[in-house]
């Protein structure tokens, strides 16, 4: 990381805790987890040498920051991610490969609108943020948003046949594969476990 950036990140830092607030699924708890699955990547990965760490770390910190905007949600954390980079006199080649990895995290997003991954680090982020949606966790993830948003169980249920057990076919890397495979298989368990207990007629409604 380069010296003349290491006085930002602790103000990155504070500015995506007090934005993101403390919400499970996607607040600054989400971002802290997804740093650690990031650090897990690069150790199992062997790309500590490869990376650029203010590049890495300033996109996870702002990737969801537009949320609080609305959807969709990568765009705006992108065009938001540039206008603070500008304002601490960050170089612009630092700020598109920012831009460019927060806007490919977003699977609709990237896929809509042909984002392509341009370093290393759009790959980490991508994988790391989809990781964090599996296993206990993801699960959880998955039904806190469905009673902050008052969804029905069975929109819920079906999200996640249609984009969360699916998510382990991005992911880039062999141990992401690999961790991915494993956290499906255990929300393939708890999604058995709750349909057994749940009457079948409520699925015919």
């Amino acid at each position: 990381m380069s010296n003349k950036y290491s006085t930002i990140l602790p103000i990155l830092q504070n500015l995506s805790k007090q934005v993101m607030g403390d919400d499970f699924s996607h607040g600054y708890p989400h971002i802290l987890r997804v740093k650690k699955w990031a650090q897990r990547i690069i150790e199992e990965e062997k790309l500590r040498g490869e990376i650029d760490d203010f590049v890495l770390e300033t996109s996870i910190l702002l990737h969801d920051i537009g949320r609080v905007v609305g959807e969709p949600h990568a765009y705006y954390s992108a065009i938001f991610a540039e206008g603070i980079l500008r304002w601490y006199g960050v170089d612009q080649l630092a700020i598109n490969k920012i831009k460019n990895t927060i806007l490919y995290h977003s699977y609709s997003y990237s896929r809509k609108n042909n984002i392509k991954p341009e370093t290393i680090e759009a790959y980490i982020l991508s994988d790391a943020d989809k990781l964090d949606a599996l296993g206990i966790i993801g699960f959880l993830r998955v039904f806190h948003y469905t009673w902050q948003h008052k969804r029905s169980l069975k929109d819920t249920l079906n999200h996640f046949y249609e984009k969360i057990l699916n998510l382990k076919e991005l992911m880039h890397f062999k141990y992401s594969r690999k961790k991915a495979e494993e956290l499906t298989n255990r929300i393939l368990q708890l999604l058995d476990m709750l349909t057994n207990e749940l009457d079948v007629d409520y699925f015919l409604k």
